[in-house]
């Protein structure tokens, strides 16, 4: 392919991908609406970016969030997010039924421990209450055609990190969407954080949290590469099991078992004992 050609190349995947990104970002917003929402919890809050803006559509009387990452937690707690450093492969520090609403944004696909991540959401959240799960889907296309090729799916898992790829436009691709420079590359290649390990495929992930006790509310999928964004948003409405992306909103039942209001485990108390 002659340069040109390939430059082209490049920006089309580009801007098929971030259109891809902007519909995800507004419909976590828009699926993550309630009418009441106490008590907030995001996993993997990182920063507090997302946190911040699903907290201003719940309108929370708390918001919870859980890091690993040590230097994101103060950018957080500078959001006024009560934040705690907790690996989330292990149980929740918190109190079964207490949490109204938990997301877990682009946040599964770095554990190893999915079951467990999935049951301990179960548990701590009240009947009635739902989580919202998004997260690249294994069973997409281009992962799939990637490993006709022979290739290690774009998606992972990785064996490095989520910038490194067998295809180069991939690498840029994903090294913009994460603000990252050279040096920092290098640093995310030794960082879990930028690696995807277990990645769910749509069908996968929904019978597992059936398995767990949840009731599947609804789901929407982004991306359906390499078609543009008008022929791509309507085949994922009709074939959500190979988007890129897919948000799934997965509800525990309101009979699921009585329990008794109480305030939550406030996090930074316990953040010592983590």
């Amino acid at each position: 392919m002659n340069k040109p050609m390939q430059a082209l190349s490049r920006r089309y995947f580009d801007c098929i991908y971030r259109d891809m990104v902007r519909k995800r970002l507004r419909a976590q917003l828009e699926h993550v609406q309630t009418q009441a929402a106490e008590v907030f919890l995001d996993l993997g809050c990182h920063v507090g970016y997302n946190t911040n803006r699903v907290r201003k559509v719940l309108c929370p009387k708390q918001t919870l969030g859980l890091e690993f990452d040590h230097l994101s937690i103060q950018e957080a707690r500078d959001r006024g997010i009560d934040v705690a450093r907790h690996d989330l492969n292990q149980p929740l520090p918190l109190r079964s039924n207490s949490v109204d609403v938990v997301t877990a944004f682009d946040v599964l696909e770095h554990l190893v421990e999915t079951w467990q991540v999935i049951t301990e959401i179960y548990r701590v959240l009240k009947p009635g209450g739902f989580v919202l799960i998004d997260c690249p889907n294994l069973a997409a296309w281009h992962n799939i055609f990637a490993l006709v090729l022979g290739l290690q799916p774009s998606s992972g898992p990785h064996l490095i990190s989520i910038v490194d790829s067998d295809l180069g436009f991939v690498e840029d691709m994903h090294r913009r969407d994460h603000n990252l420079s050279e040096q920092q590359v290098e640093v995310a290649s030794t960082s879990k954080m930028h690696r995807h390990i277990v990645i769910p495929a749509y069908r996968s992930l929904r019978r597992v949290l059936v398995k767990a006790g949840f009731e599947i509310e609804n789901s929407w999928g982004f991306g359906y590469y390499p078609f543009p964004p008008v022929i791509s948003d309507w085949l994922c409405r009709i074939d959500v099991s190979h988007a890129h992306h897919f948000i799934i909103k997965a509800r525990k039942p309101v009979h699921a078992r009585h329990y008794e209001a109480y305030r939550p485990l406030c996090l930074t108390e316990v953040e010592g004992s983590l």
